[in-house]
């Protein structure tokens, strides 16, 4: 199997699920998603939530981290992601629950929604169907149908526009159409750069695709990009097969550099990525240039990523997804896998459905 990027027929032998179709499609997710949000009607008083816990795993559950990273500053309330079985202590009849669930099939999100179904009755569910639909009925949630057919993380248009346009509609977040609208236009504009006809010579993705073969990549990441960082991580780990890690700026700066002495060799088996961004505080784009000089001095590859500077904070946040999409599609070429498949996570399931 060739390994040249630029030939689209044998990536199509490969990527024999589409994933690429997939990967071009986030702006059409995002314009149905957010467009169907529209026409559904949110009971009033899930508005008074005094706090609110999102549930959710893996490609279902990066959605609500970076929509927790959008919230932070700006919405007046504790808002957190549970990935685990139990959920807080502090949820009660105040709290906003929210289940994602692509499959509705999740295990621990299925245990936190029933968990939180005894405490409180505002309760919202984002699935394509599933045991979390069916629980939710149960307990009168709103529901999200999620129509398309991919993987968890493929849909990461409809997850985490989702829940932008639910925090937008109970205004616990300023989102407007036309925010939503220049995601759409700047994503667009960004497939016109990096999609999989646009040759490797000058497209970004595929150039820093061709950088990480054998490496293992280290993502970092501060503010919003903490979480994009995340993601990059993850779609490396189930797209490209590959062992990936993100750090976060600044906090990294206080344990993870020092961990550039050893192995002695370290140079030849990582590669860092700094996403940038014109939103990071200053502190944070000084502490963030001054970790590239560091790379610098101790041999260590690394290369800075941005995209389109006149764009907003959510277009932003979408275009790096959507970069960090393409790149881990572009290695699963190189590294000559599958991209769709995860066998590793099916066997895992499969063994904690037996009996023990």
């Amino acid at each position: 199997m060739t390994n040249n990027l630029d030939n689209i027929e044998a990536m199509r032998k490969l990527d024999t699920a589409d994933i690429l179709q997939k990967t071009r499609e986030m702006p059409e997710q995002i314009e149905r998603c957010w467009s169907d949000w529209k026409t559904i009607a949110i009971p009033a008083h899930f508005a008074t939530a005094k706090n609110v816990l999102i549930l959710g795993m893996g490609g279902s559950g990066i959605g609500a981290a970076l929509t927790i990273a959008l919230a932070k500053y700006d919405c007046p309330m504790v808002v957190e992601v549970s990935r685990d079985y139990n959920i807080p202590a502090w949820v009660d009849k105040s709290t906003l629950v929210i289940g994602v669930s692509f499959s509705g099939n999740t295990e621990e999100t299925l245990e936190g929604f029933r968990q939180a179904a005894n405490k409180t009755e505002k309760l919202i569910t984002i699935s394509t169907g599933g045991k979390l639909a069916s629980l939710g009925s149960q307990h009168r949630a709103l529901h999200y149908q999620i129509n398309y057919d991919s993987q968890p993380r493929s849909a990461i248009g409809f997850s985490l526009t989702s829940l932008l346009a639910i925090f937008a509609k109970l205004r616990f977040l300023e989102i407007r159409d036309n925010d939503m609208n220049e995601v759409v236009t700047c994503l667009n504009t960004l497939l016109e750069k990096i999609d999989a006809d646009v040759l490797s010579y000058r497209n970004p993705a595929k150039l820093l695709a061709q950088k990480l073969v054998g490496k293992i990549p280290v993502i970092l990441g501060s503010g919003v990009l903490a979480e994009v960082a995340r993601r990059w991580k993850g779609h490396l780990n189930e797209n490209a097969k590959n062992q990936a890690y993100f750090e976060e700026i600044p906090e990294m700066n206080h344990n993870a550099l020092v961990g550039l002495e050893y192995p002695e060799e370290l140079g030849k088996k990582v590669f860092f990525i700094l996403l940038e961004s014109k939103f990071n505080l200053d502190r944070n784009k000084r502490r963030s240039m001054i970790v590239s000089q560091i790379l610098t001095q101790r041999k260590v590859g690394f290369e800075s990523v941005s995209v389109d500077t006149n764009c907003g904070r959510i277009a932003e946040m979408y275009q790096m997804i959507m970069f960090g999409d393409f790149v881990a599609y572009y290695l699963a070429i190189l590294n000559n896998v599958e991209p769709e498949p995860v066998k590793i996570i099916t066997f895992l399931k499969d063994r904690l459905a037996e009996k023990e």
